[in-house]
């Protein structure tokens, strides 16, 4: 069976080796598609590492759009279950059902205690593994905990290479501190993996670009462009964010390096644009510096949220010149109030005078982002938020479109509302209705809401432990909708209502055994 995608996708930089001398054979799997797949900057880099090592190859593999076809790995067409390791990254917990998904299409068990020498060592890393990986783990075999590039060394030399046995393998990689092997030692005390100074962090120079035209289904989300990470990780330690707990404490790439970095991966990668990439990047002091090095040498950018505090004119003239209209920015709530209670610290002010300096500088559209259910949120926070939009649109008179994204607050591990529950389905429909509503009568301004339903559901994955497995794989083998999570619930006699709208504070948590 030919993997159709490959037959119709011509890249640059992709690596394919010859599979009959190698010792190892990695399948990196994204469980999305290709076209969100490559736009991750995790993808890139995994795979230029992995393959830098000889004797080692990692072929990269995306769930398939169509349910009924087996996922290939890319670069060879091969099943998965003839692969060494099948490595998943672990984004967001939506991902969950799709790695099962992957894994039952792929004719691997989704167990690991069914999994025998006969099949692949199943591997996950990521956001979600770092956080609470226990609802997932009768499925992984093995987690890593961490940053990869200061331990890859180790895992692939000492862990994989060393061993040609599965069992081998997981004994050995589970002598790391950094790798949680559930089957053989489900009680170890976890550590994250060392971190070190992203100066000195491998990266990935020539990522895969594909080259397809703008109207094609699978044109990357970015584009046709190199990605930049600029800073990991935030110091802020805003009160509901998991990002500031796992990769404190945040670093930064110096300039100097940045910009050797962007100038070789563009000449590697043949394009002119920069991705920049960074949750804490407002407060990388040198930022402006380092895009206004990008137009001297010819290249666009664009950029992740910034705060409105750190929203300059010579920013916005900096993304006016490199031909972008729109800059984003994140106020988490409606009132000054209720964003010092989580953390926040920007104000209305600041926020007015971000939409004025965008609207003089050039920019035509503005994305801001809310948090809807906030501990201690008042019907005057939601108000807030429409007098917000009819500030900025009064005082933007230049911006043509200003989007509000609503979210939903989903109780993270490790965070100040680990242990919070949320808001009754109607209330949270009835906020979500009422800002719609609202924002219909304001010019230029309009509301994007998100789906209560399934911010149910992940906060479900994200706080709960192995009790949730198995409705899990029922949820995933019905096929992973929310009617499929009712049913898989009621089958295993859980009210989700009680699951996240009665939850009760406590001094232990499934994910205590992972040490930051």
């Amino acid at each position: 069976m030919k993997n159709k995608l490959e037959a119709r996708i011509e890249e640059i930089n992709a690596i394919k080796k010859d599979l009959s001398s190698i010792d190892l054979k990695i399948a990196f799997c994204y469980p999305s598609t290709y076209r969100a797949g490559m736009a991750s900057l995790g993808l890139q880099l995994i795979y230029r590492l992995w393959n830098s090592y000889e004797g080692v190859a990692c072929e990269r593999a995306f769930l398939p759009i169509k349910k009924t076809v087996e996922p290939y790995t890319l670069e060879s067409d091969r099943p998965l279950r003839e692969m060494d390791v099948v490595a998943f990254t672990m984004q967001y917990e939506d991902d969950y059902s799709n790695i099962l998904n992957i894994l039952e299409r792929a004719n691997i068990p989704l167990e690991s205690k069914d999994r025998d020498e006969r099949h692949p060592l199943i591997l996950a890393g990521g956001p979600s593994a770092q956080s609470n990986p226990v609802p997932m783990s009768p499925f992984i075999d093995a987690f890593m905990i961490g940053d990869l590039e200061p331990v890859s060394d180790q895992l692939i030399n000492e862990g994989l290479l060393k061993n040609y046995s599965r069992k081998g393998r997981l004994e050995t990689i589970d002598s790391f501190p950094w790798i949680w092997v559930p089957a053989l030692n489900k009680d170890k005390e976890v550590r994250f993996s060392p971190k070190g100074d992203i100066d000195d962090y491998f990266y990935p120079i020539e990522q895969i670009i594909p080259q397809i035209e703008i109207d094609d289904p699978y044109y990357g989300v970015f584009g046709k462009s190199f990605l930049l990470e600029v800073v990991r990780g935030c110091n802020r330690g805003c009160s509901f964010c998991l990002t500031s707990k796992i990769t404190r404490p945040r670093r930064a790439r110096s300039l100097s390096k940045l910009i050797e970095l962007y100038q070789l991966g563009s000449e590697a990668c043949q394009v002119d644009k920069i991705i920049t990439i960074g949750s804490g990047i407002s407060d990388y002091k040198p930022l402006v510096d380092l895009l206004q090095n990008m137009l001297s040498d010819g290249k666009n950018f664009s950029l992740p949220s910034i705060r409105a505090d750190k929203i300059s004119l010579e920013l916005v003239q900096a993304l006016v010149e490199s031909k972008q209209r729109t800059i984003t920015t994140a106020p988490e709530a409606g009132t000054e109030r209720l964003r010092n209670e989580i953390c926040k610290g920007v104000t209305d002010e600041e926020i007015i005078q971000a939409t004025s300096t965008a609207s003089e500088g050039g920019l035509s559209r503005i994305k801001a982002y809310f948090i809807l259910g906030l501990p201690g949120e008042t019907e005057d926070d939601i108000d807030g938020i429409i007098r917000l939009g009819k500030a900025m649109a009064k005082e933007g008179k230049n911006i043509r479109k200003i989007r509000f994204s609503c979210g939903y607050l989903i109780p993270k591990p490790r965070t100040q509302y680990q242990d919070e529950s949320i808001l009754s389905l109607s209330e949270l429909q009835a906020k979500g209705k009422y800002l719609t509503k609202q924002f219909s009568k304001i010019p230029k301004v309009d509301c994007e809401i998100y789906s209560p339903k399934w911010s149910r559901i992940q906060t479900i994955l994200s706080v709960s432990g192995e009790e949730i497995s198995q409705p899990l794989k029922l949820a995933a083998k019905l096929g992973g909708g929310l009617g499929d999570w009712r049913r898989a619930l009621k089958e295993f006699g859980l009210d989700i209502n009680k699951l996240v709208e009665e939850r009760e504070k406590t001094e232990t948590h499934p994910w205590d055994f992972i040490k930051i």
